[in-house]
């Protein structure tokens, strides 16, 4: 098994950034456990540090001073059968860290907060030798979003928040290069696409008590559109191509340009409603939207090309692939019951429609609609800290599919594909 880990150091803690897709989509959201355990059931109801991801209308819900770190670990596999074989993705465990600190000014009814997150990612290996080599094999999209709050209440029933989100990206694009297509008999070449950048968003919430036993929460994170630059490489030119190099400078058999490609990630709205009709039950129901019809297409657009003396283009100067993504719905259910005074134990369900149509899927993300099964454990170890614990079942129906991408390399992705994962967390909070 591998495991990947991309860490980086904040307020002495040792965080991380994830690439893996948990969501429909490319969006994930394991962003907490005492959430995980609850189906991510939280928009209303989240009482400790991680409001600043869920609602941050609600951070002044949490006392004087809050903070809480975790971690989720994820281990998803993607079988795929078709074209005459059966194959499934590298056996990967991806780390997924949380981080986040509030601070409320006591008599003021005013609140700040502080979360490093992770909203997107991506994350799939597939075979060097498989049907669909020429399209995808390696691919990682990972994703560090910092998001600062500020919260205000009005009254004793409404609470209203307004934040920004600073959201950093790494790409990663491999695939094999098909050198037959050119010159018969050649070996497979390989193409490396990495590029980072950044993008700027907003987010606001709202939270809303009409009774001591009902909250109604809203949350709306905005559009955050992305150029990422870097380079992109196709290795292992044969010989008889090797002169084209040459051409440019290039010495040996490898060929390396610069490019920019743009993503667009999409806005999120989220609504919940939860009724706790005691002391030790809270129930929550949400309605998740994502705008995913803002990734329309993938535009790679290189500093140059590769063309052959008779007008042969070896390497386009730019590959568009249409994704025509639709916005989707997700519901959600989570259920938390406070057993004993130190041992609060919770479930919750989701369901979360696929936005990827069947004439654009891909093995870069295969997607279909997901099901999560969640089972959590919160435990009050002293009067200050909390420990939160979590597991995630998740998994889709076959998906059969029959496009017409990769035809114009050769391939064909048609075939069934299948998703199931594994998500095992744990959360420490902190809160006075």
């Amino acid at each position: 098994m591998r495991l990947k880990n991309f860490t980086f150091f904040f307020a002495f803690i040792f965080l991380g950034s994830s690439t893996t897709a948990m969501a429909a989509g490319f969006r994930l959201l394991e962003q907490d456990n005492a959430g995980q355990g609850r189906a991510h059931a939280m928009v209303a109801s989240v009482n400790d540090a991680a409001a600043v991801y869920y609602n941050p209308a609600a951070m002044l819900e949490v006392g004087k001073y809050a903070s809480k770190v975790g971690v989720q670990f994820i281990a998803p596999t993607v079988e795929y059968s078709g074209q005459g074989t059966s194959m499934e993705t590298s056996n990967e465990t991806f780390v997924v860290p949380h981080l986040y600190v509030v601070h409320q000014y006591e008599g003021k009814g005013l609140a700040v907060g502080f979360g490093i997150f992770t909203n997107f990612g991506l994350g799939t290996t597939w075979s060097n030798d498989g049907p669909f080599r020429y399209i995808a094999t390696d691919t990682e999209l990972k994703t560090k979003t910092l998001n600062l709050n500020v919260a205000k209440k009005f009254g004793d029933k409404f609470s209203f928040a307004v934040g920004v989100d600073y959201m950093s990206s790494d790409v990663r694009f491999d695939s094999m290069f098909p050198f037959g297509f050119f010159i018969p008999g050649s070996a497979d070449g390989y193409t490396v696409l990495k590029g980072t950048g950044d993008g700027w968003g907003y987010n606001l919430a709202l939270l809303f008590k009409p009774t001591k036993q009902i909250k109604i929460g809203v949350s709306y994170r905005s559009e955050i559109q992305t150029e990422l630059t870097g380079d992109m490489e196709v290795l292992n030119f044969p010989s008889g191509l090797q002169p084209l190099l040459a051409l440019k400078g290039m010495r040996g058999d490898d060929y390396k340009t610069s490019h920019s490609v743009n993503i667009n990630y999409p806005e999120i709205l989220v609504v919940g409603i939860s009724f706790q009709p005691n002391d030790k039950l809270t129930l929550e129901f949400d309605i998740d939207y994502t705008g995913w019809s803002s990734y329309n297409e993938l535009d790679i657009k290189a500093s140059d090309s590769v063309v052959t003396p008779t007008g042969v283009t070896v390497v386009p100067a730019e590959t568009v692939s249409k994704k025509n993504w639709n916005n989707v719905t997700a519901f959600r259910f989570g259920v938390s019951y406070k057993a004993t005074e130190k041992l609060a134990l919770s479930t919750g369900y989701y369901f979360d429609p696929t936005p990827i149509p069947e004439d654009t899927l891909d093995p870069r993300l295969p997607g279909n609609d997901r099901n999560l099964f969640a089972l959590g454990a919160g435990y009050k170890a002293t009067d200050h800290f909390t420990i939160d614990v979590a597991y995630s079942y998740i998994w889709t129906d076959t998906r059969s599919v029959n496009n017409n991408v990769g035809a114009n390399v050769l391939s064909s992705v048609n075939g069934d594909y299948k998703n199931t994962t594994h998500i095992f967390g744990v959360s420490v909070g902190y809160a006075m």
